[in-house]
């Protein structure tokens, strides 16, 4: 009935699924896109001390904010389709990604921290352009060396910017050299000291990178059993072909009950 009145939304079928990777790989490529075109331009791209110096008279033109509200948007999606999609072994893990990530853009937009915000989004989406991409390869079974070579090309990109360029350079400079410039009294690891808003910003930052630790393992796992078998796969769910018999197990099942004894006359 649900699944009726909703058009379809909250079946989990095959064409479904490749249609929303789909969709995530398209958001992603033009966001990185139109990233690529404005912040070539930007001198925090080039220089981070740049999201610090002259705060907070920073003005933000009108690329960044459209860049700033469609992102934040997109997140607000994943945040609700995330109710009706499979729930896999790090469901509560992305949940808690796409909270965090909604609150770091609203709150740096909010103070006027959208020049490191924008960082973040950059040095985001460049590995998820792979790994959709990577996903929608893999649902033509016959794509096994290019599923495995978009597994290769994601995994340098997912170490250069998710554990090497974010945290090494982004998160630095916001804990060490962003007071010094802003603020030179300030001391954010004085935390009854005001404003409270930069040290919010910092945890938030924080929690993306234990959370990219977190799902780095688990890509270490696929890199394994890639080793192992041959062909990368998700380890965080069963195969499709299970979760496609189950359902009609279950469909056959709610048939069944339905079916009611015929009155002998």
């Amino acid at each position: 009935m649900t699944t009726h009145f909703l058009g379809g939304f909250t079946a989990q079928t095959r064409s479904k699924r490749i249609l929303e990777c789909f969709w995530r790989f398209f958001f992603y490529t033009s966001a990185f896109v139109y990233g690529c075109k404005i912040m070539v331009h930007k001198s925090w791209l080039w220089d981070v001390k740049q999201c610090w110096i002259g705060y907070p008279w920073h003005t933000t033109d009108d690329d960044v904010w459209l860049y700033y509200m469609v992102e934040l948007t997109f997140y607000y999606s994943l945040l609700i389709s995330s109710i009706f999609d499979v729930r896999r072994s790090d469901f509560w893990q992305l949940i808690f990604h796409h909270i965090v990530t909604i609150g770091l853009l609203s709150l740096s937009y909010a103070i006027n921290f959208v020049r490191v915000g924008t960082l973040v989004l950059f040095s985001h989406d460049a590995a998820d352009i792979l790994l959709e991409g990577g996903k929608l390869v893999k649902y033509d079974k016959t794509r096994t060396k290019t599923t495995n070579g978009i597994f290769v090309v994601f995994l340098i990109c997912w170490i250069a910017t998710r554990l090497g360029y974010f945290p090494f350079t982004v998160m630095r400079s916001a804990v060490f050299e962003a007071a010094s410039l802003i603020q030179p009294d300030y001391d954010v690891f004085d935390l009854f000291q005001v404003p409270y808003a930069p040290r919010i910003i910092i945890f938030m930052l924080c929690c993306l990178v234990v959370l990219h630790i977190f799902w780095t393992i688990i890509i270490g796992r696929i890199v394994y059993k890639t080793a192992m078998d041959g062909e990368a796969a998700d380890i965080r769910s069963d195969s499709e072909e299970e979760e496609l018999e189950a359902k009609r197990q279950s469909e056959r099942k709610k048939i069944l009950t339905k079916k009611r004894p015929t009155k002998q006359d």
